[in-house]
């Protein structure tokens, strides 16, 4: 039996390394152990490498790339934005996300001060 078309979850992921590659794969298995409301589309993967990046979206199951993680999140299709870049750079790609009205998933730490953590509180 076809379970009925669920609406698309537009995913964009910042950053591919140990982390992203554990992201990756939550992204395309989730759906076959819970049952969501959305269904997650892996849009876009950003990495400063073009060539790395690349790399990593074949490998990992993305759709695309970005170089700048500022075009990733400004994407139309792009509906969440998932951090998994190293800490320092979570709290200016998190609020640049939720300015643009997306939602996030930041990996651990979610910022490195009270000052970034409020800074993403007040612009969630």
């Amino acid at each position: 039996m076809d379970r009925p078309a669920r609406p698309r979850l537009g995913v964009a992921m910042i950053g591919y390394s140990f982390m992203g590659a554990a992201h990756s794969q939550a992204w395309r298995t989730a759906p076959r152990f819970f049952d969501l409301p959305m269904a997650p589309d892996m849009a876009v993967l950003g990495g400063r490498d073009p060539h790395a990046v690349r790399d990593a979206a074949d490998r990992l199951g993305w759709s695309s790339t970005e170089t700048d993680w500022r075009v990733a999140v400004e994407r139309d299709d792009v509906d969440l934005v998932d951090i998994c870049t190293p800490g320092d750079s979570h709290a200016e790609i998190a609020v640049a996300a939720l300015r643009a009205g997306k939602h996030v998933l930041c990996e651990k730490p979610l910022a490195n001060t009270v000052a970034e953590a409020e800074l993403m509180v007040a612009a969630a």
